[in-house]
């Protein structure tokens, strides 16, 4: 005679079957809300639902012994806490208790103690619950029990938060350990083993979120040929691997070019792409350029020849680009960056040289608040007091005599010392006589505090 466990078993499943497009229904309707409230967020990957399957309430009724403790079918499918599974999976494991938090913004309590969902009041979970829970392997879950309300009738269900790792975990417990018939016992060395796999698992999960966070901001800056950090960064990026290439083939060997690929990428953005034309159009022909350059010849020995002599209208240019053409073939560090620069630059090389001495003085010298300086001046006055400042500048920074003075850093400090001293000035004298009394040591004033950068 067949055990009478099993017509309460036949009979439940047959009610379950009986209810399942009940269930269905509610399961849509809870992943819908779910993904309304979450969806927006960065740290949710997905939301996962599932039905209990036949076998598994099958076999969930005999391991709980539901026919002993509960007295027909229907009163068993009441009380299983799982009857559909969500599990919201988040990236890392910090994300869950921030998930679990932000549901107290849309689940309010209501009259019966539970908590009602503010987009679906059909919706109900138990935030009352201690979180996290204890599993019964040690670990913690943050596992919440809700109900959603169909024509009167409770149909449990169960949310987890999880992150990617976490998750992982459980598949691994689930089909590796309670899944696996021939792992009889699950001693202390076998605990001991899991909870290593399970620690190494959390190294990784901060491991992928460092990562993750430096994907993140990367991506945001890379907005190519739209945004300036972004163009930045690829360029500087390309042009330091392309200079380690060819000098390595070249000369045999490698300097640091970091901060001068920089520099590089921020000429080039300001010469070719603040003006905001056809920016996707000039991303693509650098982009094939510098392809192109990796698989042409580029050699660091040969000396580089300009047209003509360097000569120019603006005396800043001329005077920074006679010093710069001085170095060409002398200082190999700027041998380097000018052969990088005249390959990269389509003009000819006294043109792409005075271009870059008009970028140099742009990123030192704003050209608007330049000329409002010494407005007690008469306007002839007025210029000879900025050209004279500005040759103090330049005189520091030829003097300096490295490849340092066009660094990203020391431009920006630079210029912050010139604009700070100037405005001082600007407001200290009234003539450019009263000026002039004092030249001498306004020359040394502003030129330590510069000359002291690369020192």
């Amino acid at each position: 005679m067949k055990l009478s466990l099993f017509d309460f078993i036949d009979e439940t499943l047959e009610l379950y079957e009986r209810k399942m497009p009940a269930f269905y229904y509610a399961e849509g309707q809870i992943k819908t809300a779910f993904k309304a409230m979450f969806n927006d967020g960065e740290s949710v990957v997905s939301f996962r639902t599932r039905i209990k399957t036949l076998n598994s309430l099958k076999e969930k009724l005999i391991r709980n012994q539901f026919y002993l403790d509960f007295g027909s079918a229907q009163e068993a499918i009441d009380n299983l806490s799982d009857l559909i599974g969500i599990i919201m999976q988040c990236r890392f494991i910090r994300n869950e208790a921030e998930l679990y938090k932000q549901l107290f913004e849309y689940f309010k309590e209501s009259e019966n103690g539970d908590s009602r969902c503010v987009f679906d009041n059909n919706i109900y979970l138990n935030l009352r619950m201690p979180q996290p829970q204890i599993q019964r392997n040690g670990f913690t879950i943050f596992r919440i029990d809700g109900y959603y309300l169909f024509n009167g009738d409770r149909i449990n269900f169960e949310l987890q938060i999880k992150s990617l790792v976490h998750t992982f975990w459980s598949e691994i417990e689930h089909e590796v350990v309670y899944k696996n018939p021939d792992f009889v016992m699950y001693d202390s060395f076998n605990r001991n083993m899991l909870g290593a796999i399970r620690d190494n698992l959390d190294v990784v999960d901060r491991q992928l979120e460092i990562m993750y966070k430096e994907i993140s901001y990367e991506s945001k800056r890379a907005q190519i040929g739209m945004d300036e950090q972004g163009f930045k960064v690829f360029v500087a990026r390309s042009v330091n691997d392309l200079v380690n290439r060819k000098m390595k083939e070249s000369v045999g060997f490698t300097t640091d070019f970091k901060k001068c690929s920089a520099t590089i990428a921020q000429y080039i953005y300001i010469h070719d792409f603040a003006n905001g034309e056809n920016n996707r159009d000039k991303m693509i022909t650098y982009l094939e350029m510098l392809s192109l350059m990796k698989d042409n010849p580029l050699d660091f020995s040969e000396q580089i020849n300009l047209e003509r002599p360097f000569v120019h209208y603006d005396p800043f240019v001329d005077r920074l680009g006679r010093y710069l053409e001085s170095q060409l073939n002398v200082n190999f560090q700027w041998h380097v960056f000018f052969t990088i620069l005249f390959t990269i630059q389509a003009e000819n090389d006294s043109v792409d040289l005075a271009n870059f001495c008009k970028v140099i003085k742009l990123l030192l010298i704003q050209p608007r608040w330049f000329a409002s300086t010494f407005p007690s001046f008469s306007e002839k006055d007025a210029e000879t007091a900025r050209n004279d400042l500005m040759n103090i500048m330049l005189d520091a920074l030829i003097d300096a005599n490295t490849i340092k003075i066009i660094y990203e850093d020391n431009l920006y400090r630079c210029m912050n010392i010139f604009r700070s001293f100037t405005d001082q000035i600007s407001s200290r004298y009234g003539t450019l006589e009263s000026y002039m009394e004092d030249q001498g040591m306004i020359r040394n004033d502003l030129y330590h505090q510069i000359a002291i950068l690369f020192h």
